[in-house]
């Protein structure tokens, strides 16, 4: 035969039901708090993101502007050997044109990305200070794809000469068009 339950016991039964309902209640809060947290968040990222892209399709315009003359303008090369080859021998001609003495050179490895390929040429020149100057502000243009990368200058002051001298250590870049998968 079964016993009722007293009153107390009904209590406390009802009571322990209540804790468990509201501890269910509370992980399915934790959980629910948790993932709506990590949403807000990746919502603010994306909203960020949004802004971000805002601002480039607003300067779609300027930038295709950029990537057309990109395309039509930028040299290409079948050999990056070749091309750095030939940047050095400019480089040399140019340099004894005017006086100025090459006492290092050295030829980086060429680097090659999915936008652009690249050859540098290291030289340690010696020359006349204005004649050195000179070929430097000739050096880095946008229409030869060129720019100087790394500059150290120092003047000689163990030079006998009349004229300043200066020691010129820099390293000079020229792009390429990227591979294009032949």
């Amino acid at each position: 035969m079964q016993q009722k339950l007293t009153a107390r016991e009904k209590n406390l039964l009802l009571l322990c039901v209540g804790v468990l309902v509201f501890m269910a209640l509370a992980i399915t809060a934790n959980g629910f708090m948790q993932k709506r947290s990590a949403l807000l968040q990746k919502i603010a990222a994306l909203e960020v993101q949004k802004r971000e892209n805002d601002t480039w399709m607003a300067d779609r315009a300027f930038w295709e502007k950029r990537r057309s003359w990109l395309e039509e303008k930028m040299p290409s090369t079948d050999s990056l050997g070749r091309a750095q080859g030939q940047l050095l021998e400019q480089l040399q001609n140019e340099a004894l044109d005017l006086g100025i003495a090459i006492q290092q050179q050295t030829l980086p490895e060429a680097v090659t990305t999915p936008d652009y390929r690249e050859v540098t040429v290291n030289l340690r020149v010696r020359g006349d200070q204005t004649a050195v100057l000179g070929w430097l502000a000739t050096m880095q243009s946008p229409e030869k794809f060129q720019a100087i990368k790394q500059l150290d200058m120092e003047l000689d002051s163990r030079a006998r000469e009349t004229t300043p001298q200066t020691l010129c250590n820099l390293t000079l870049a020229r792009w390429f068009k990227p591979e294009t998968g032949l």
